[in-house]
């Protein structure tokens, strides 16, 4: 298994010996396994479930698996939720349509276990390293922003400083309308920390590009 936590893998096939079957099958190898017998059925519990990876059946009555596919793939890329087409069919067509439509794998039937835990725990390995490798991201990229911005609020500070320090003895609207928009600035700058600090990146990098090119 990529990680102590078990793999949640959802089964989804017509015919419910085999599905079941497969689902006990996999229970017995360590995977948390949930058995669907239908496309809608496995469409909303997506919707409400944690699912690790999809084992999919493709010819089904109703709605295919091919249909259920594309319909996975309008909300979840190939990474945030990883589909093996498992079919009876071994055309090469098949396979590349499948493929071509957002499968990340394939297996025929009758399946041979050891391989299809050897493609779940690939999948899942992958799922999980592209999700740290995006979080590494994020946070690297959190940590040159609040740099960068530590580094805009000592300008305004100084200015700030400066200003209200000679307009100290005698009263200078211009210095303090200076420093009072310096002190602005560093509300503005603080308030961005804080949508950082609550993980809103995006709009900070809008934003800040917004701000660079005058949009």
């Amino acid at each position: 298994m990529p990680n102590s936590t078990k793999v949640r893998v959802l089964v989804v096939d017509d015919d419910n010996m085999s599905g079941e079957l497969l689902r006990k099958r996999l229970e017995k190898r360590g995977f948390d396994s949930h058995y669907i017998d239908n496309g809608a059925d496995c469409l909303k519990y997506i919707e409400t479930n944690k699912v690790d990876l999809v084992l999919l059946d493709l010819m089904m009555p109703g709605m295919s698996g091919t249909e259920v596919l594309v319909s996975i793939r309008e909300n979840y890329n190939n990474y945030q939720l990883p589909v093996i087409i498992v079919t009876a069919k071994d055309s090469t067509n098949d396979v590349v349509d499948s493929l071509k439509s957002g499968a990340n794998d394939y297996l025929t039937k009758p399946i041979n276990l050891d391989i299809a835990e050897a493609r779940i725990d690939t999948q899942v390995h992958v799922k999980t390293l592209l999700e740290r490798s995006l979080e590494t991201g994020k946070v690297e990229t959190i940590n040159k922003m609040v740099t960068t911005l530590n580094h805009e609020i000592n300008n305004p500070l100084m200015i700030a400083y400066g200003n209200l320090s000679l307009a100290k003895n005698k009263i200078d609207e211009v210095k303090i309308d200076k420093a009072l928009k310096a002190l602005d600035r560093i509300t503005g700058i603080v308030k961005k920390i804080e949508q950082i600090s609550s993980g809103d990146i995006e709009e900070i990098a809008y934003s800040e590009k917004s701000r660079m090119y005058k949009i």
